[in-house]
């Protein structure tokens, strides 16, 4: 009893908060509003893009050619056949500027996707 006794001026030094103006809850609900919208065309876009696992697949896939076409200064058109997609390669070299455009055309199922990869050109 004696310590809310002591504490009693310290309760009456707390200022009172007004209650809320109706400018403040629209600016709020505005506020809540647009990061609900940017939160949902973030989500839209993740699931419009809709690419299979065998695309991914054969990103990677295309990396590890691309790889290997550097080590190997290979630089011929071909076409890379696996389970369930098709790699097709192909190969512009331009001497000038040392430099090769490898074309990457990927095919699975209904769908054609094309990689391109730019990479130095070594003549032999």
């Amino acid at each position: 009893m004696i310590l809310i006794i002591r504490n009693m001026p310290l309760l009456k030094n707390f200022k009172t908060l007004k209650a809320s103006s109706v400018m403040e809850s629209v600016i709020a609900i505005s506020v809540i509003s647009v990061c609900s919208l940017v939160a949902f065309l973030i989500y839209l876009n993740v699931i419009k893009q809709n690419k299979s696992i065998h695309y991914f697949n054969a990103k990677h896939s295309i990396n590890l050619l691309t790889e290997q076409s550097v080590l190997e200064n290979n630089y011929e058109n071909d076409t890379y056949t696996f389970n369930s997609y098709t790699i097709s390669k192909e190969v512009t070299i331009n001497k000038a500027e040392q430099t090769a455009l490898l074309k990457f055309t990927i095919k699975s199922g209904n769908s054609i996707d094309v990689i391109n990869k730019l990479i130095t050109y070594y003549d032999n």
